[in-house]
């Protein structure tokens, strides 16, 4: 893997770690329903976890030409299908409150992003 790689997934795992940290106040600067919303120190974890999100993007899709040749056509399009779907099912759970959908999201678009993220940073 790339050095550069490890700072972009040390800011992520930072901004996980600032989203997750416990609030006195559960004020939410936005709210998506209910239950669901970000706070300022939420907004802030965000923040962090695009800076080292968006730079991965970009370098899948740079790379995006070896990686559909390496995966194959089909597994491309299927990574990038259930990306979206997860994208989707992330925003839908939000808006509708439900937990365990939320995380199944997650884990889901995680996992499918990581394949890609993997296939564009690893050494040829």
């Amino acid at each position: 893997m790339k050095r550069i790689f490890w700072v972009y997934f040390a800011l992520l795992i930072l901004g996980l770690i600032v989203l997750a940290w416990p609030e006195q106040d559960d004020v939410m600067m936005i709210s998506f329903s209910e239950t669901h919303g970000p706070s300022k120190v939420d907004l802030a974890g965000i923040l962090i976890i695009m800076m080292g999100y968006v730079p991965m993007i970009k370098e899948v899709w740079k790379h995006s030409p070896h990686i559909r040749q390496s995966l194959g056509k089909k597994n491309w399009n299927l990574l990038i299908a259930i990306t979206i779907v997860a994208s989707v099912m992330i925003a839908w759970s939000l808006y509708q409150g439900n937990d365990v959908m939320l995380w199944i999201a997650v884990f889901v678009a995680t996992a499918s992003q990581g394949v890609l993220v993997f296939m564009a940073y690893r050494k040829e």
